[in-house]
């Protein structure tokens, strides 16, 4: 993934990534990506960090190449788009303070 200057200005927040985020389709519509969620942001800010990062493509291709797991998703667990960037990826953000 490209680095972007758009999100340079906020160096001194602490910024924990999800890169990848599968749930097997016989599992999914069952809370668990929900419930991962919840873990790694309430981890994240027990560890001291300021912001939980996502990196989903902004509309569905396939599951080969949606291993971010779908922007949707993470849009009604709060996240909102600050860049998006080319090949129809999106950076989205999760403030926890």
């Amino acid at each position: 993934m490209q680095s972007l200057n758009v999100i340079e200005s906020d160096m001194k927040s602490k910024v924990k990534s999800i890169f990848c985020f599968v749930i097997k389709p016989e599992m999914q519509r069952k809370g668990i990506a929900t419930q991962l969620l919840e873990r790694v942001c309430n981890d994240a800010i027990s560890d001291g960090f300021d912001v939980v990062e996502v990196y989903p493509k902004k509309e569905f291709i396939s599951v080969a190449r949606d291993f971010m797991g779908p922007a949707k998703m993470y849009s009604k667990y709060g996240f909102h788009a600050c860049a998006e960037l080319k090949d129809n990826e999106i950076i989205m953000r999760k403030n926890l303070n």
